[in-house]
């Protein structure tokens, strides 16, 4: 089961006043480690820039290494990797098997999920829009000022259960047993009155608990990842692609939110994480992850991560009804791409501005 293919938004980009997208296309591939001199050149684009590890690369782009360079790239079957050496440039297909990509981003214009903007409800944080690996999950939700007391649900076909707690996080306890494939809710109510089923994005914060046969093919897939010696935030990476392709976006977040916690200046966890947030409604949180990912990109000077943050954030802005500052965000971000001769991506910022204007 995949979200991406069974939720569609039509409806509510409609009552935005937006248009309907087109679904990404591009597969990922991940730059593993980067040694010595290497530049990137994007499809579309006619610059080369300075590659590093953890970089996202797509079909089309060419990756070229200077004199006694070396690079690790990982294929977007997400477990292939190979090895460009010195003095060469080859597509970042060229070492990867000819089938078996996988599509992972979820930050364009039709993963757009209103919900998580109002910080007055106890609105859910997990599970939400996601599969899960763990039968007893944890489930959080928003702190409500003033409330001392929280009444918890989850309800499902074959599931209502409840508690009671003080805080805002609880372990469900396993019984009643969660089906695999079945679709569940949790609710939460604060003794003030604030109640979760207020959130806009109440109706897709749910969750499905993911058959064991596709566990085990997950965990062969992580084990694998482990076992090639990537770099420490280049592995989380990996892990959490893994995840993002199974829909464990709840497991991706916890695979990365620690680097985030811990102060890591790698722009592709921000990124990632506000494309996460904003595909399943938690926009006030993607937009601290894309604020910090334009200050990242603004220090390290990467034009390309610069732009791709502001899209980012504009979204979010749009989704918040702050349609100019969205705008003016969508203007730089395109100013960014006028830079990097990106055609696509120009015309696709100017028909975004268009539909907001």
């Amino acid at each position: 089961m995949k979200w991406y293919e069974s939720l569609t938004f039509a409806s509510t980009l409609l009552a935005l006043g937006l248009s309907t997208p087109t679904p990404a296309e591009a597969s990922e591939f991940l730059l593993v480690d980067v040694n010595g001199s290497v530049q990137i050149r994007r499809a579309g684009q006619s610059q080369y820039q300075s590659a590093r590890g953890g970089m996202r690369l797509n079909m089309g782009d060419l990756v070229r290494t200077g004199g006694g360079a070396q690079v690790r790239i990982r294929c977007s079957d997400l477990r292939t990797t190979w090895t460009m050496n010195s003095n060469i440039e080859r597509g970042v297909v060229w070492g990867c098997p000819p089938d078996g990509g996988f599509s992972l981003r979820v930050g364009r214009q039709s993963d757009n999920t209103l919900g998580g903007i109002d910080p007055n409800l106890p609105y859910i944080i997990t599970p939400r829009r996601t599969v899960i690996s763990d039968p007893q999950p944890m489930l959080r939700w928003n702190p409500v000022a003033g409330a001392s007391r929280y009444t918890v649900r989850v309800i499902g076909s074959d599931v209502t259960w409840e508690t009671e707690v003080s805080g805002t996080q609880v372990p469900y306890p396993g019984t009643p047993a969660l089906t695999p494939g079945v679709t569940y809710r949790v609710i939460v109510e604060a003794d003030t009155g604030a109640s979760s089923q207020l959130d806009v994005g109440s109706e897709t914060a749910s969750f499905e608990l993911l058959y064991p046969e596709d566990l085990e093919l997950v965990a062969a897939d992580v084990a694998e990842i482990r076992q090639q010696g990537f770099p420490e935030e280049t592995e989380a990476l990996a892990i959490a692609d893994i995840y993002i392709r199974e829909d464990l976006l709840a497991e991706a977040i916890a695979t990365l939110e620690p680097f985030v916690t811990s102060g890591t200046e790698t722009l592709e966890f921000y990124q990632v994480l506000g494309d996460i947030y904003r595909y399943i409604g938690l926009n006030l949180l993607a937009k601290q992850r894309y604020e910090r990912a334009i200050a990242i990109a603004t220090s390290n000077e990467d034009i390309q991560g610069l732009a791709d943050s502001r899209s980012g954030l504009a979204e979010v802005k749009a989704l918040l009804e702050q349609p100019q500052v969205a705008i003016d965000l969508l203007m730089q971000a395109q100013s960014g791409y006028e830079h990097l001769d990106d055609t696509e991506r120009i015309q696709e910022i100017q028909a975004r501005i268009d539909d907001l204007t």
